[in-house]
């Protein structure tokens, strides 16, 4: 949810001042699209023959966007006119685009339209009374739905609408994406503004900039966007699609009637207002209140920095229930006091404070979550800022306020590795303000989120089974999926996902005398290994072929990930974060056999791309063995040291994640010696 906008409550930064022009915009009482309309008796679009197997193909997306002055009142209104021809080529499609939603915010639904027309060329004019509200309970946001009847595979919908929006506080600026995953034809984008009014437009991922057009005449700004045709754009495996699709952002920057040319809307005014909001208390109630909180967590003067970040956390995420709400009181620390429920507003504006009161330096920062959109530090654009992080300057570690999951030093991973605003406390004589800075948000190392396998092995006496001791441990963000959830569930549903973990090395096992090492609640994943000790034993592992004897000591990793490229690669790599994988198996060669392909246990691929610096450890894949006597050591060790990898090195990358699932798939042959 995206509170800047959803519950902040912004104070007007600027003043319209319109001097001569008022008489200008009094005898221009329409906006531009306000007699728009679809050609009556069109024909059906001609579907290439290269796309008639798609799912779907649009033949025209048009986005206009007014803000319109209205003279008589002295305001501005937003109109935004959608217009969409789509071909449905499949009945996934029809399903999937049988309604229309249709965003109103604050606003009113001024104009819609709807048709389809049947593969034998029938129209069919959509009734009005398909038109439906929904809400959306987490954002709070309102929407019209149209539901489309009586389409089928091979038809084509057609709709526009226009919706009327007062100016508010997050309208100002706004995101249109111009690609998809389906083929797009006839793309535009028109931003219109009074003349006095600046907008400033970003296009991204290779789409052209906006043409800037003055209109002189009814003294209008106009920026226009036209593309002939987008191809599709979508999810590859190890990157992100919505990210680097073509999009365009823009926002209100400057106010040209008046002479200070201040501009809007900046990452200092964003500073300034956040830290007003969530890092201050109101009053001495607030105050008070929060005292009260405070004294439960039982800082002690001796306690060091990180133990009193620790216990307001720990108090925070474990007393406080949390609550997607977006109601005032969830936010209002006196009533959190009281109900010990909170919103993410509320958690935010907890930690800050506690955190003023145990003097915890700390910086307050926003971001966005980069597998949506990536921030963009050189464009102010608040829409940005999505997601709060909290820094401490002294540790140089993050923590996440609302996710309860996610402990001190380990964030969601997409929400790093990207640029967000630092908001820090300055104080000038008695002023206390926020200042923002953009600076990279870094990642965890490799190395500190890791997945370790150490497996001892050893033949039945029936060589039909192998008898098998595991210890299994995670850290960093490879625990988080697990270790947090433990305390939470009941002694039947922890068994049951730990063993469905297990499950992922051996289908056919019986797990005996499972036991845990650091499952309880706030234990550090950075500083101490989760790990999930057992006794069990696999029939899956081993095959009787003749004489011989097969034994899958691939499966021993569990299943790996396989990169097929049969199509050309669009994406660059990037990771979810970076990672390492260690495994250790250990087995005993049966008396009077030999391992007949031993040498296949030796694998070696690995990335290492020089810089400036000399090598540069990437990604690889490296496993070898050693025999000492009858008993036989396979060491493995994997990592990606890297987020991003250019589309230049996705050849290389592959062949690292192809490394490990060849090793999945190793046979060895045991034979008489």
């Amino acid at each position: 949810m995206n509170l800047i906008k959803s519950n902040l409550l912004f104070v007007v930064l600027f003043t319209f001042t319109f001097f001569s022009t008022l008489s200008v915009f009094a005898d221009n009482d329409k906006h531009q699209y306000a007699d728009y309309d679809w050609e009556e008796n069109r024909k059906r679009n001609e579907v290439p023959s290269h796309l008639e197997n798609g799912g779907s193909v649009v033949f025209l997306d048009k986005n206009m966007i007014e803000y319109f002055y209205l003279a008589d009142e002295e305001k501005v209104i937003l109109y935004k006119t959608h217009h969409v021809i789509r071909w449905l080529g499949s009945t996934d499609a029809v399903e999937r685009y049988n309604a229309i939603f249709i965003p109103l915010g604050e606003g009113t639904l001024e104009k819609l339209k709807v048709r389809s027309i049947s593969p034998d060329g029938k129209v069919v004019i959509s009734d009005q009374n398909n038109l439906k509200e929904i809400k959306d309970e987490e954002s709070g946001r309102g929407y019209k739905m149209f539901a489309i009847e009586g389409i089928e595979k091979g038809s084509e919908i057609e709709y526009f609408y226009t919706t009327k929006e007062p100016i508010f506080g997050g309208n100002q600026e706004g995101r249109e994406y111009m690609q998809s995953s389906t083929p797009t034809k006839n793309i535009s984008f028109e931003l219109i503004s009074p003349s006095f009014l600046d907008f400033e437009v970003k296009s991204y991922n290779g789409l052209a900039d906006a043409e800037l057009i003055e209109d002189t005449k009814n003294e209008k700004r106009i920026q226009r966007i036209e593309v002939d045709s987008i191809a599709p754009l979508n999810g590859e495996p190890f990157a992100y699609a919505d990210p680097n699709k073509m999009r365009v952002d823009y926002k209100l920057a400057y106010n040209l009637a008046t002479s200070s040319r201040q501009r809007f809307y900046t990452f200092t005014d964003a500073a300034r207002q956040i830290y007003s909001v969530f890092c201050q208390t109101r009053d001495k109630k607030e105050l008070k209140s929060l005292k009260k909180i405070y004294k439960e967590v039982e800082i002690k003067d001796k306690d060091t920095e990180e133990t009193r970040i620790r216990k307001i956390e720990n108090y925070l995420k474990v007393k406080i229930q949390g609550t997607e709400s977006p109601a005032a009181d969830f936010s209002n620390i006196e009533e959190i006091e009281k109900t010990k429920i909170a919103n993410e507003r509320g958690l935010v504006r907890l930690f800050t404070t506690m955190l003023e009161l145990a003097e915890v330096p700390y910086e307050l920062v926003l971001t966005s979550d980069r597998s949506e959109v990536r921030f963009d530090g050189d464009f102010d654009y608040w829409g940005n800022m999505r997601e709060f992080l909290i820094y401490f300057p002294n540790t140089k570690k993050y923590l996440v306020p609302a996710v309860p999951l996610y402990r001190y030093g380990i964030v969601p991973d997409t929400w790093t590795a990207t640029d967000g605003l630092f908001i820090r406390k300055m104080k000038v004589g008695d002023e206390v303000f926020g200042l923002g800075t953009v600076r990279e948000i870094e990642p965890l190392e490799g190395d500190q989120n890791f997945s370790n396998i150490n497996l001892k092995m050893k033949f039945n006496e029936d060589m039909d089974a192998v008898e098998a001791k595991l210890k299994y441990g995670f850290g960093g963000l490879s625990a988080v999926g697990l270790q947090p959830i433990i305390p939470y569930l009941s002694e039947e549903k922890r068994t049951e996902m730990i063993e469905n973990v297990l499950r992922g090395l051996s289908a056919d096992a019986e797990f005996e005398d499972i036991k845990l090492e650091n499952e309880l609640m706030n234990t550090d994943l950075l500083e101490n290994e989760f790990a999930i000790k057992t006794n069990f034993s696999s029939k899956s592992w081993i095959e009787k072929a003749g004489n011989k004897y097969l034994f899958t000591i691939g499966k021993c990793i569990g299943p790996q990930s396989e990169l097929y490229q049969e199509k050309e690669r669009k994406l660059a790599v990037e990771n979810g974060h970076n990672r390492i994988y260690k495994r250790k198996l250990t087995f005993e060669v049966p008396e009077g056999y030999k391992v007949k392909n031993i040498d296949d246990l030796k694998l070696n691929v690995v990335f290492d791309k020089p810089n400036q610096e000399g090598d540069k450890k990437n990604c690889g894949f490296i496993s070898n063995y050693k025999q000492e006597g009858n008993t036989i050591t396979v060491d493995i060790f994997e990592y990606y040291y890297e987020i991003y990898l250019p589309l230049e090195d996705f050849e290389d990358y592959r062949k690292v994640i192809n490394a490990a699932a060849d090793f999945n798939k190793i046979v060895l042959v045991l034979e008489k010696a």
